[in-house]
């Protein structure tokens, strides 16, 4: 039971930022992710201030789309 040969596993890295350092051996995936990761903070930035200038109106649209849904309930519909 415990006699078992010890099977090696390739682990997944996440923190890379030793082979981050030295771009010309990296793999192109791992171009593709490290600019991902590199843009995101951007995406974030965009998102958060976007919805902290119209956040408001979005809500007040919402709320006209159900109020509208609302009252036409009951009515038949072809």
């Amino acid at each position: 039971m415990f006699n078992r040969k010890y099977k090696g596993r390739k682990m997944k890295k996440i923190f890379q930022w030793e082979e981050y350092l030295n771009w010309r051996k990296m793999s192109p995936k791992q171009k593709i992710n490290f600019k991902r990761a590199c843009l995101f903070p951007f995406l974030v930035y965009i998102v958060y201030f976007f919805l902290s200038k119209y956040s408001i109106p979005i809500l007040i649209i919402i709320g006209i789309y159900f109020f509208i849904r609302f009252m036409n309930r009951n009515k038949l519909s072809k």
